[in-house]
């Protein structure tokens, strides 16, 4: 697997993360923002919660581009 970074955009629910391969890049920004109910959940957990959004994003667009 190639190296990809996840940045957190200051104290927010939003995430960046980007994955390259050789001198390209894919980059996605995510929510794990819950709306209004109470938020408990670790920075590890949200990094985690990130991380599975990109990665659903990630086949969508591989699905996408197979159906094209």
């Amino acid at each position: 697997m190639e190296p990809f970074e996840v940045t957190r955009s200051g104290h927010t629910d939003q995430f960046s993360i980007v994955m390259t391969q050789g001198g390209d890049a894919i980059r996605c920004m995510v929510s794990v923002a819950l709306g209004d109910a109470q938020d408990n959940r670790t920075d590890a957990d949200k990094r985690r919660a990130a991380l599975s959004k990109a990665k659903a994003l990630a086949k969508a667009l591989d699905a996408a581009i197979s159906e094209s």
